[in-house]
């Protein structure tokens, strides 16, 4: 059994910033932070060279730790039958303002099942907030859509890598928050009707 290799993990936007050598540490300062920008790293030195903005060509750097979302965006995914869906909604002052919602067209992907959708429905939301040119905060129910795309999960498949590889591209425009699944929340529960509408699911 291979011994596990260290962790740092430097918070750029949180309740506490800098570079944290536990991810307690790290999640002290984020857990419930809205906002929150954050990455893990297996070297110091490059924790500390991203905190202060040396690598990754992020739009935040260390004269801006700030992160206003113009749009709260939640997202969502479904599965039935072998096909997954994907829909998202940006919502501010509590309106839905733009959405979208397809059938995914990666069959491969669909082994995955709903993650497949879930991991869709965060691309294409960043995607439309760069279009648009705006800062949002991705409202999501399943940990690997944050996680992947922050480094803390590894991801392991060639659809979590081009996810991961992906929002690293779009990184700077937006941060994540996790909902609880079917907890009532308003807008998580609208993107997952529309999910599973667009594949004939009724609710």
């Amino acid at each position: 059994m291979g011994t596990q290799k260290p962790k740092f993990y430097a918070v750029r936007a949180g309740r506490d910033k800098g570079v944290f050598s536990s991810w307690e540490e790290c999640k002290k300062a984020i857990h419930g932070f809205s906002g929150a920008v954050y990455r893990s790293f297996t070297t110091l030195d490059e924790a500390q060279a991203w905190f202060n903005g040396e690598t990754f060509s992020d739009p935040l750097n260390t004269e801006d730790h700030s992160f206003i979302a113009e749009y709260d965006v939640y997202t969502d995914g479904s599965y039935v039958n072998g096909q997954y869906a994907w829909a998202y909604a940006f919502v501010k002052n509590g309106k839905v303002h733009y959405e979208d919602a397809d059938v995914g067209k990666n069959s491969a992907a669909a082994t995955m099942r709903n993650v497949a959708g879930e991991i869709a429905a965060a691309l294409y939301a960043v995607k439309k907030a760069s279009q648009l040119g705006v800062k949002i905060r991705i409202f999501h129910d399943y940990a690997g859509i944050a996680f992947w795309a922050t480094g803390e999960w590894k991801a392991k498949n060639e659809f979590t890598q081009a996810y991961a590889k992906m929002m690293n591209q779009y990184r700077g425009i937006y941060s994540f928050e996790k909902v609880k699944a079917h907890s009532g929340d308003e807008f998580n529960d609208y993107v997952d009707i529309k999910a599973k509408s667009v594949l004939g699911i009724a609710d």
